[in-house]
């Protein structure tokens, strides 16, 4: 189903006119947005333990999770994921935003209040909601006594100080802990799911001082090595390759305690500690007169960088190059069993790249091979072929196993998915498509 297209012919002329159509359509969306979140509540509702012995195909493979605070209702598991697809959601995103909207209409109800009346804004009581997930009642209870009558202002500073509060005074021990936790708050993180197309990522983090200044000597002696070498690079490019050399030098060394140094005989080598390898699976395409695609897609890091930088890579000293032969993914393979061949599977992992579950974007590789058409040992079952066989994470593998979710294979890669309630959804490369028609069963 497709949304109807904006007609500009329609915008108004005049300024204040385009502002108050504004206000119109903003209260619009936010009643909108409300009215969601309550329809999320009782679809909860419908499915909470008691639901539990209709849900599953198999009494006892599906059970209820808390996704909210102490005290709000427990969900049944394989309920989250239908309620997930229709809002366009993946099943971890959907389960955490229907955690925030039960925590905000079971553990806030004044801050509730104020969302359904219109004074707080959907957004609004979400971060509230999340805050307090960890919460004890009481203390849950007393934030929203505190900042229910003010929550269409708050910032995140005053919602840090008032939940740092409500710990304080509920739970003593748990804010000694987090306040020494928050201590520790050093922490480097490398962004390799975010690279451009020139094969670079970001890098950011905090670190102890003394760290810092001797990370700082080290980037600024290497960096001026290699200038020494015949860089031509910037001083900010050279210092950026020197944290590279730094990682692979480093990766080799033996880091024996002194106890062990003791320990050792005289003439006793010593045993290198490996290096780490980092794997990364590119795929070059080439057309028929044999001339390579100036991009490269990184398999793992679903992204694309430039042959130029490939080829720079792989110059890297130590570096290892393992070619696999071309596997003709349109080839339509079979094994006899229950159990795919190797290359069986990899070709299942190359045409899809991912879980194809509505909305999911784990990794093909990490996920579980599922027959479409379950293989069973009488001739009615579905063969392990490649017409047959596609990748659900676990999760998404017990749902299809064990609920009424059920899909079939359009093309390679093209799937369509059909709930437990009849709503039927297209999954192809480009992600996921809701195919039903418009239909809005009458309320009781």
């Amino acid at each position: 189903m497709t949304s109807p297209g904006i007609d500009l012919d329609t915008t108004p002329d005049a300024p204040a006119a385009v502002l108050a159509d504004l206000r119109i359509h903003r209260e619009a969306a936010r009643t909108a947005e409300v009215q969601i979140m309550v329809d999320a509540i009782g679809w909860a509702a419908m499915h909470s333990v008691d639901s539990l012995t209709q849900a599953a195909t198999l009494p006892g493979t599906e059970g209820a999770v808390a996704i909210a605070g102490e005290g709000a209702p427990l969900v049944a598991e394989f309920a989250i994921a239908e309620l997930a697809a229709v809002l366009g959601r993946s099943t971890d995103s959907g389960r955490i935003w229907l955690g925030q909207v039960m925590e905000c209409r079971y553990r806030l109800p004044r801050t509730w209040a104020g969302l359904t009346a219109g004074r707080v804004q959907p957004w609004q009581a979400r971060r509230i909601a999340e805050a307090t997930l960890g919460l004890s009642w009481e203390a849950a209870a007393w934030v929203d006594r505190q900042l229910a009558p003010v929550a269409h202002k708050v910032g995140p500073a005053q919602l840090d100080r008032t939940i740092a509060e409500a710990l304080t005074r509920f739970d003593p021990d748990r804010a000694q802990a987090q306040a020494q936790a928050a201590r520790e708050c050093r922490y480097v993180t490398v962004e390799t799911r975010h690279v451009t197309t020139d094969g670079c990522v970001q890098l950011h983090g905090i670190l102890d001082l003394a760290d810092a200044l001797d990370l700082d000597d080290a980037l600024h002696a290497v960096a001026t090595t290699l200038a020494q070498l015949g860089s031509t690079d910037s001083l900010d490019v050279r210092r950026a390759k020197a944290l590279g050399e730094i990682a692979r030098n480093d990766l080799t060394l033996n880091l024996t305690s002194d106890s062990d140094k003791q320990t050792e005989e005289p003439g006793d080598a010593r045993v290198p500690v490996p290096r780490r390898q980092v794997v990364l699976y590119a795929h070059l395409d080439v057309d028929r007169s044999g001339t390579p695609d100036p991009f490269v897609r990184i398999e793992n890091t679903r992204s694309m960088i430039t042959l130029d930088q490939l080829r720079e890579w792989l110059t890297i000293q130590n570096t290892t190059v393992t070619v696999r032969p071309v596997l003709d993914l349109n080839q339509h393979l079979e094994t006899t069993g229950y159990q795919p061949s190797g290359k069986l599977r990899e070709q299942v992992a190359l045409v899809n790249g991912r879980c194809v579950f509505p909305h999911c974007t784990r990794p093909a590789r990490s996920c579980d091979t599922d027959h479409i058409t379950a293989h069973t040992a009488h001739a009615a079952g579905g063969p392990t072929c490649s017409c047959n066989l596609a990748p659900l994470c676990r999760r998404h593998h017990r749902i299809k196993t064990h609920t009424a979710w059920s899909y079939d294979l359009l093309d390679p890669g093209v799937y369509v998915w059909r709930s437990p309630h009849g709503l039927t959804f297209h999954v192809d490369p480009d992600g996921t498509t809701s195919i039903d028609t418009t239909r809005h069963p009458t309320r009781p």
